[in-house]
């Protein structure tokens, strides 16, 4: 019994010495700077994500606040009724609603967490089904944010 201890507690302090090698970096990684895809997805995220809370901030603070293009016409689609009860509620939610998802992601993203990336990936899916539905032309610039983002979740949930 002794000596299958101290068998383990060699191998154990043996592989405390051990040095890992750097991964050998192919000569296209190398011409790209050395980011594989994997880190640029992860950085596609961040940034999309990290974007979010300029629109949701808005919201949640100056809500109908002109502040992207196409905000004037956009704007006027949607809840533009300052007379109803609920508009500040609204607008505010929204907001509130954007920045906790965009949260999500980044943590999902920093973490590695897949189910929370395949959560932040089926949040995207149906975010682009919804606006494709009820397509108006202001939507383009958030087409390709969340086509971005999809892709980078999806890179990172289920690669």
């Amino acid at each position: 019994m002794v000596r299958k201890l101290l068998f383990v507690a060699t191998l154990s302090v043996a592989s405390g010495f051990k040095v890992d090698q750097a991964p050998v970096k192919t000569a296209l990684l190398q011409l790209r700077g050395g980011a594989d895809a994997t880190q640029i997805a992860k950085y596609v995220a961040y940034s999309t994500s990290a974007f979010m809370f300029i629109p949701a901030g808005r919201d949640v603070f100056s809500p109908g606040a002109e502040i992207m293009p196409d905000d004037d016409k956009l704007l006027g689609k949607m809840f533009t009724d300052k007379s109803k009860e609920g508009y500040m509620f609204m607008w505010n939610q929204w907001g509130v609603n954007w920045i906790m998802l965009s949260i999500m992601k980044i943590l999902a993203v920093s973490s590695g967490s897949a189910d929370f990336l395949k959560l932040g990936f089926a949040t995207d899916v149906v975010t682009f089904a919804m606006m494709f539905k009820g397509w108006i032309p202001e939507f383009k610039p958030f087409v390709v944010m969340f086509g971005l983002e999809l892709l980078a979740l999806g890179k990172l949930a289920f690669a």
